[in-house]
């Protein structure tokens, strides 16, 4: 990916998390980080829903099965397609 489009992604990607509960848009975004600094992972965002604890996401590029490593440390139920907090309330 070229750095313009790395940079429109995380706008979007930034617009979409600002949407969630706090909480679980700052784990999102730690997601997202790791991702990029673990090999040029990335994802789109999308579906989220304001002050929600689940968003759905599509792979872009890199090694998907990241996805699910990271998020799972993190204590995310993730799908082939959305991410959530467990035990959200």
């Amino acid at each position: 990916m070229t750095l313009q489009k790395i940079n429109q992604l995380f706008l979007h990607n930034i617009k979409e998390i600002n949407k969630l509960n706090i909480a679980f848009g700052s784990i999102i975004k730690v997601l997202l980080m790791g991702l990029e600094s673990n090999g040029g992972v990335y994802i789109r965002l999308s579906d989220a829903k304001e002050g929600g604890h689940k968003v759905s996401y599509v792979g872009i590029e890199g090694d998907q099965t990241m996805v699910v490593t990271l998020g799972r440390a993190l204590s995310l139920t993730v799908t082939d397609t959305t991410l959530e907090i467990r035990h959200a309330k």
